[in-house]
């Protein structure tokens, strides 16, 4: 909003300026120019703090990722323990370091009021990062003042949407669908048809999957589609999508598929 003001009084000032000397049509030419160079150079600067403090967060995630995987490892070179014990400590390692991370989101804050969109920006990177540690009410919470662009945010939303039984699941997806192609519409289009699967609506899920492959050729939607199409309901199956359909935490995956490795 402060980028707004000052890129206007400056263009004001600028054209006031030029009315001495000027035609009026120069007048507004020399308001639009100033109001343009004010409006990149402060948006540039802005952008150039907050690209300071990503990093700072991409540090602490990649640090913390590395010391996962030093444990990971360890444990893998001497077999024999407890598995669950050692996945329990790692999720708690991951927890710490994605609360440290949204700590860190908060020097972005005074920031705001630079820009109008950066506040809907980083509440959507806190909702991702609370959703991994699996609170819900703080995801619930942030929602409502989210981007939500990313595929992989949408589906969280709609994840949340079918927990809570929300009536406008559907026209949500409609809506956010119909802009995404080839692989980034797979989770949207895997993520759907399994609620539909769930509630029992088998025939809108195969007529939705008939739609999908229109717009993608990820492996897992054309199984799915053809197990549906063969009468196998019981076999109809998201986790060729691996890790990004298990984030979503609706499903837990197999013991055979069970991997020691966690990803930021």
């Amino acid at each position: 909003m402060l980028t707004l003001i000052i890129s206007l009084v400056a263009a004001i000032a600028a054209g006031f300026a030029s009315s001495f000397d000027l035609t009026p049509v120069w007048c507004v030419f020399n308001g639009v120019v100033v109001f343009a160079v004010c409006w990149i150079l402060i948006g540039l600067l802005v952008k150039r703090k907050v690209n300071k403090v990503n990093v700072s967060i991409q540090e602490i995630m990649a640090q913390a990722q590395a010391k996962i995987n030093r444990k990971m490892h360890a444990f893998q070179s001497r077999p024999g323990g407890n598995v669950k014990s050692v996945q329990k400590a790692l999720e708690k390692e991951q927890a710490a370091a994605i609360m440290e991370a949204i700590e860190a989101t908060g020097a972005m804050e005074k920031f705001f009021k630079w820009n109008i969109l950066l506040k809907k920006q980083i509440n959507t990177m806190r909702m991702m990062l609370y959703y991994q540690i699996r609170d819900f009410a703080k995801v619930d919470e942030l929602l409502p003042g989210c981007l939500l662009f990313d595929p992989r945010a949408i589906a969280f939303k709609l994840a949340r949407m079918y927990r809570k039984n929300d009536p406008k699941l559907e026209k949500f997806f409609r809506k956010k669908v119909k802009h995404c192609k080839g692989d980034n519409c797979a989770l949207l289009y895997g993520l759907y048809s399994w609620i539909l699967v769930k509630r029992g609506e088998t025939d809108k899920a195969f007529e939705l999957l008939n739609e999908a492959r229109k717009k993608t050729d990820n492996q897992t939607i054309i199984d799915n589609r053809e197990k549906l199409a063969n009468g196998k309901v019981k076999h109809f199956s998201n986790s060729g999508l691996g890790e990004t359909w298990y984030s979503l935490y609706l499903e837990e995956p197999k013991i055979k598929q069970q991997k020691m490795h966690r990803r930021f």
